[in-house]
């Protein structure tokens, strides 16, 4: 086969990957395989169609092939894609950092490494990992959002707040940002500022559709999710515990106050990243009116 042939066929392969006929481009890239296999990037695309699919495993066998024609960070990375999504951590780990061995600068086996870490609850691993993509990509946004999820997880507010104003700078837009800084506000006791952010990001119904959306679309991503089913959890446990204290509220309603500002303003959180408006709506609309009358209350004691 010559150098014309391979390209041509290279070329249809690609040409039925755009077009979505996968079963047939894995044909032609096999075939490639047979007749050429030093051609590393037959194994490149057969890879990455068989981790569209689903089938790390495959993927995995292709890439660990191509490494046998050349060693490459791409390649390693894409190693330690596979493993992270079938869960084999500690491998992944080692695959990610041969990556780096080729290459110290290689910006996504930094990022994906945090992530394995986050997973094994190496905290100290996993910020200094996403530090490290900082400081090669100082805009990076999935390493600045990580990084501010990882220090609310910890109940690191100081940071969390700091990080997260710097992600607001860099993305105004990014809703996530702005209800986990109402959080963090209300946990450092600024309950008024921790209102107005959240007044401001659910001010229109497309607000809420857009973080709901956001956070959905971030979970897609095998990576991201880690981080975002941490925090999913953590705002999970915390409307049990809501709810729980509302069923024993009905029984022994005489031991049992409405919930204050920081309650309020923390449910209406919990629900907006659950997805569910209405109650968003309706605990934030409360906290104002109780911070209203807390300042209406302390104006009358002067």
């Amino acid at each position: 086969m010559t150098g014309t042939d391979i390209s041509k066929i290279f070329n249809q392969a690609l040409a039925l990957e755009k077009e979505g006929k996968h079963p047939e481009a894995i044909q032609l890239y096999e075939t490639l395989i047979r007749e050429q296999p030093k051609y590393q990037k037959s194994y490149l695309n057969l890879g990455a169609l068989y981790s569209k699919q689903g089938n790390s495993k495959r993927a995995i066998e292709i890439y660990q092939k191509a490494l046998t024609i050349g060693k490459t960070p791409e390649l390693y990375y894409n190693i330690g894609v596979e493993l992270y999504r079938i869960e084999e951590i500690e491998t992944a780990i080692r695959s990610l950092k041969k990556s780096l061995e080729i290459e110290k600068k290689f910006l996504k086996s930094h990022i994906l490494l945090a992530y394995c870490y986050r997973l094994l609850e190496k905290d100290e691993k996993t910020e200094l990992y996403l530090k490290n993509a900082i400081r090669l990509d100082p805009k990076n946004r999935m390493a600045w959002t990580a990084l501010a999820t990882l220090y609310f997880e910890k109940e690191r507010w100081q940071e969390c707040l700091e990080t997260t104003n710097k992600v607001s700078k860099l993305y105004p837009g990014d809703s996530r940002m702005q209800v986990l800084l109402s959080e963090v506000h209300t946990r450092l006791g600024n309950f008024k500022q921790s209102f107005e952010i959240l007044k401001q990001a659910t001010s229109q119904s497309k607000g809420f559709t857009r973080f709901s959306d956001t956070i959905e679309e971030a979970k897609k991503n095998p990576e991201e999710s880690a981080f975002f089913d941490s925090l999913e959890k953590l705002t999970k446990n915390k409307l049990d515990e809501f709810r729980s204290k509302f069923e024993m509220s009905k029984e022994n309603p005489e031991d049992f106050a409405p919930p204050n500002p920081q309650d309020a303003l923390d449910l209406s959180l919990m629900y907006l990243f659950h997805g569910d408006k209405e109650r968003a709506l309706k605990y934030m609309l409360y906290a104002q009116k109780q911070l209203e009358e807390s300042s209406a209350q302390e104006t009358s004691d002067l």
